[in-house]
């Protein structure tokens, strides 16, 4: 979880309360999963929006451990491996804390109002979940972790980096649980720039041929980012050829 130090808090935020829940990195401060009353707080979180307010759906974004560096959660992690005989590595121990409190927060969810659904919304290169802590293999092949996953495949057909073909496939030759549905997340807040090194200004068809791809591949809907940049100019050919495949 995020925000940008450099903004006045308010009084009530829980790291202004108990500076001990978050560590500061690169700026942001990062409530730190490795403590059971920072996964108590954002679990009471979902819990009151879905108790509250009458939602669809909970989505997390792609934000987990935001460093690999072993002095985020030092002290925490030293008092774990005190207590048992075979501890498991940092990198394993991190995700386990993460994988913690998605479960939680599924069946706290569900136990709550049944028909809401839980996602996540990872980040599209499937490597980079790793160094994140994000054990999205899991979290889609086991139940009762989320109710579908939503990788940002924000990449244009011919980025050099990497190309939403590629992602795309990496994601749909994953293991899936029944119950766990594959969205793709579209970039719409990239049509009409000079992203991915120009290759979005290379045609005005991508956002529509990124839709036809993806069904080819059977995935379970789409999930375009973001609305907003949909309705600009610089997106009206894209949106226009969009339209045409939509129904």
């Amino acid at each position: 979880v995020k925000s940008d130090s450099s903004l006045k808090l308010s009084k009530d935020n829980p790291y202004k309360k108990d500076k001990s829940v978050g560590e500061i990195v690169n700026g942001g401060i990062y409530l730190n999963p490795a403590l059971s009353k920072v996964r108590e707080l954002i679990e009471n979180g979902v819990r009151e929006v879905v108790e509250k307010y009458d939602v669809d759906g909970i989505q997390f974004d792609d934000y987990f451990y935001p460093t690999e560096d072993e002095s985020f959660d030092k002290s925490e992690y030293n008092d774990y491996k005190n207590k048992y005989n075979n501890p498991l590595s940092l990198h394993d121990w991190r995700t386990t804390n993460v994988n913690i409190l998605i479960a939680e927060c599924y069946s706290i969810i569900h136990n709550t109002k049944d028909d809401v659904v839980f996602g996540i919304s990872p980040q599209g290169n499937i490597r980079n979940n790793y160094n994140l802590c994000a054990d999205v293999r899991s979290w889609c092949s086991q139940h009762g972790y989320i109710d579908y996953i939503c990788p940002q495949l924000y990449f244009s057909k011919e980025n050099p980096a990497l190309k939403f073909s590629t992602a795309l496939r990496s994601w749909t030759e994953l293991d899936y649980s029944s119950d766990v549905k594959l969205f793709v997340g579209i970039a719409g807040y990239k049509t009409g720039t000079d992203s991915d090194s120009g290759t979005w200004l290379d045609s005005d068809t991508i956002l529509q041929e990124e839709i036809k791809l993806s069904r080819k591949k059977g995935v379970d809907g789409f999930m375009f980012y973001s609305f907003a940049d949909l309705e600009t100019e610089r997106a009206s050919k894209e949106v226009s050829n969009l339209i045409n495949i939509l129904d």
